[in-house]
Formats: C-alpha cells, sequence, structure tokens
C-alpha cells in the first residue's frame, strides 16, 4: 500500500509539473499571437500606405515601377555592339526581376536591402542602398535600363550604366558580373 501510495504522490506531483508547463506555453502562445497580431496590423497599414500611394491618393506621393513586360524580358548587355545575356536551365532567361530578387536576398538581421524606382525618359533606375551592420558598410547601386530590340528582333532589358558607390561600372566588371550571374543562376 506504501508503494501505491508513494506512486499516486509522484503522478501528483507530475501532474502539477505539467499544468505548469501548459500554462507557461499558452501564456508564451498568447504573447507570440499579440506580437503576430502587431506585426499583421503594420503590414496592413503598410499595403494601405502604398495602395493610397499608387492611386495617388497622398499628395505629392506616387510610386514609379516598371511595367512586368520590362521586368521579366532578358537582362542584356552591350559588349562590342553584341547582346550579352544569361541564359539557365532550360533555356530560361535572367531577367531584371530575378536580379533584383538576388539582391533582395541578402536581406537578413544585420543586413537592410532598400530598392526603389524611378523613370527617367525612356530609362528605368534602380537604386539600391545595402547597409551591412555587421561590416559597419553602406552600399549605394544605381542601376539604369531601357527597353531594347534586338537586330534579331527580340524584346530585351539593357543595362546601359551601373554605377557603385559612385563610379560607373566599365564593361570588363559587367561581363564579370554576368558571368558570376551564370554561375548562380545555373547553380
Amino acid at each position: 500500500m506504501s508503494d501505491v501510495l508513494d506512486n499516486q504522490s509522484l503522478f501528483r506531483s507530475e501532474i502539477r509539473s505539467l499544468r505548469d508547463e501548459v500554462a507557461a506555453l499558452r501564456a508564451e502562445r498568447e504573447a507570440e499571437a499579440g506580437r503576430q497580431a502587431e506585426s499583421v496590423r503594420a503590414l496592413r497599414e503598410e499595403v494601405a500606405s502604398l495602395k493610397r500611394k499608387l492611386s495617388g491618393g497622398e499628395e505629392g506621393a506616387s510610386i514609379d515601377f516598371p511595367p512586368a513586360e520590362f521586368l521579366s524580358s532578358p537582362l542584356v548587355i552591350r559588349s562590342g555592339g553584341e547582346f550579352l545575356g544569361v541564359q539557365g536551365k532550360g533555356h530560361k532567361h535572367f531577367s531584371l526581376e530575378a536580379f533584383v530578387q538576388l539582391i533582395e536576398r541578402k536581406e537578413s538581421a544585420m543586413v537592410t536591402v532598400e530598392t526603389s524606382w524611378k523613370k527617367q525618359d525612356s530609362h528605368w533606375v534602380l537604386v539600391v542602398r545595402v547597409d551591412d551592420r555587421e561590416k559597419g558598410r553602406e552600399q549605394n547601386i544605381i542601376l539604369v535600363a531601357k527597353k531594347t530590340i534586338t537586330p534579331s528582333r527580340n524584346i530585351v532589358t539593357e543595362i546601359i550604366r551601373l554605377n557603385i558607390d559612385g563610379n560607373d561600372a566599365p564593361d570588363a566588371l559587367l561581363l564579370t558580373l554576368f558571368r558570376q550571374l551564370k554561375t548562380v543562376f545555373n547553380g
């Protein structure tokens, strides 16, 4: 009988411990739900603000953004009169949209990436600001691109200028960049 009473006492102790754990987990879940609700609220406010800007609802505020066709066309550079692009697996071309996604993937807890677009004449200007707090370094990239029709009548997006931290990238750097993109894109 003594063993039964000892076991019963042990079981009661374990039940109390389990109840305490369940209560702690519930409190943690409720706190997380509160944080999630706050994040959702902030995102909804941001979406509403962006919608107002897109519709011109805010005075002096508007968002320029290139059309989908421009973003999805093959991304090329012109070197020696030839158009050079990056072609990946399955003959899928590398686009400006994919380029921007590669840049935005650098974002982390220590690295912030801000992108913005501006329309200038027949060109689109992509401004990228990368702030690497871990290395204590900020980088500014300006990419100017335009819609171009190649001699073989293909519609492409041509990079006409790449500026990194105030310095225009030479053609050799663009060629190297495209070779590296091919490696990443095909990998």
